[in-house]
């Protein structure tokens, strides 16, 4: 973060802070802040919390083009890119993300108020830093091109365990800490961009807290049963019934919490079994076919490549 901006209007209820290169911050609130904010790699930013803010407080900085990651895993946070506010709160659905689209310099403005806990993890993609690392895919590009647009994604076990990590990291030198703390924002970064594969023309999906607990838990449930393999060959009537709703009720609250239809999603869950049997269990390229569920290897080389950006055969090759 860099730059300087006067102080909100609207953030007169709290002290205002400007960041700006080589000023130290006097709030006890904002030095608490930024201890936890590391520059990993030039335009690869990373910061955590896991604490109750310390102060009512509204800071202020510049941040430059690229892409926004914000993953909650409990509490809450309120940040705005410019005029798209990002406001979360955990649910008892558990962690949630979202993915914002900064296409140019913007200002970032962060409120803060004394007591209210946050544990969450943030990641700031510049837009040099990726493409150091190789040309932009078509979906990415086209999101990146979209300023402030915001992509709520469905946050894997696994994320939700790299999140852990980065929060509670162990007790290391500084480089190793800082390798192992860059290993996980990596790992992160590539779940969330990978996501924009895989429902590159979904709609931001509405928001989940509109439904009840008790359809979030019928909607965890699902998609539990969804990635077990046990809903292959069934219809989405049967599905619904499994889940004791009308098929119309359930693409709709599916597509509001997880972005994307109940096939789409089970498509996917096949897809990543399959790419697993390649990995790690030495399928050939025919017999992962089948477990992804397509009678043609060329079909599905073709939908492998569209879902993780190469040939199956290479996925194989690695065993």
């Amino acid at each position: 973060m860099h730059g300087h901006f006067p102080c909100s209007p609207s953030a007169s209820a709290s002290p205002c802070c400007v960041v700006t290169p080589g000023n130290p911050p006097a709030e006890p609130a904002l030095r608490d802040h930024l201890a936890r904010l590391r520059e990993l790699r030039p335009g690869l930013l990373l910061h955590w919390e896991d604490a109750p803010e310390a102060g009512d407080l509204t800071v202020q900085a510049e941040i430059e083009a690229g892409l926004r990651i914000v993953l909650l895993l409990e509490g809450a946070v309120d940040v705005s890119y410019g005029a798209q506010r990002v406001a979360l709160a955990s649910a008892r659905g558990g962690a949630s993300a979202v993915l914002v689209a900064v296409a140019e310099q913007e200002q970032l403005t962060r409120r803060t108020r004394r007591g209210v806990y946050s544990r969450r993890v943030n990641l700031g993609l510049g837009h040099n830093w990726l493409a150091q690392c190789g040309a932009f895919p078509g979906v990415l590009d086209d999101f990146m091109h979209r300023h402030l647009e915001t992509r709520p994604w469905q946050v894997s076990p696994r994320a939700v365990a790299i999140a852990e990590q980065i929060v509670h990291p162990p007790q290391l030198e500084p480089l190793l800490q800082s390798i192992y703390l860059e290993s996980r924002a990596l790992e992160l970064a590539g779940e969330a961009l990978g996501t924009l594969h895989q429902h590159p023309t979904a709609p931001p999906a509405p928001a989940p807290a509109a439904l009840r607990p008790r359809e979030h838990q019928r909607l965890r449930e699902l998609h539990a049963f969804l990635g077990s393999g046990q809903a292959d060959g069934l219809s989405l009537d049967e599905i619904a019934r499994h889940a004791g709703v009308n098929a119309n009720t359930l693409q709709r609250q599916f597509r509001a919490v997880y972005g994307t239809t109940v096939f789409d999603h089970l498509r996917d869950c096949r897809l990543q079994r399959a790419r697993h049997a390649l990995e790690h269990e030495g399928l050939t390229v025919g017999q992962a076919a089948g477990v992804a569920g397509y009678t043609s290897a060329a079909n599905f080389a073709t939908a492998y490549r569209r879902r993780f950006g190469h040939p199956p055969k290479l996925a194989r090759s690695r065993v």
